[in-house]
């Protein structure tokens, strides 16, 4: 179980608008431009590798 918080990305599925959250200090919100609960997209606790 991870104890610190955590930064993931969070997208709407219906508009597909993103954002980064703080898990699990922030709950996920809801889109701001139509209003649907919003989602995760990606965990970003690590750099990228291509």
């Amino acid at each position: 179980m991870r104890k610190q918080s955590e930064p993931v990305e969070v997208v709407c599925p219906h508009c597909k608008y993103t954002g980064i959250v703080y898990l699990p200090e922030e709950e996920l919100p809801k889109c701001p431009k139509c209003g649907r609960q919003m989602v995760i997209s990606e965990l970003l606790d690590e750099g990228k590798s291509y």
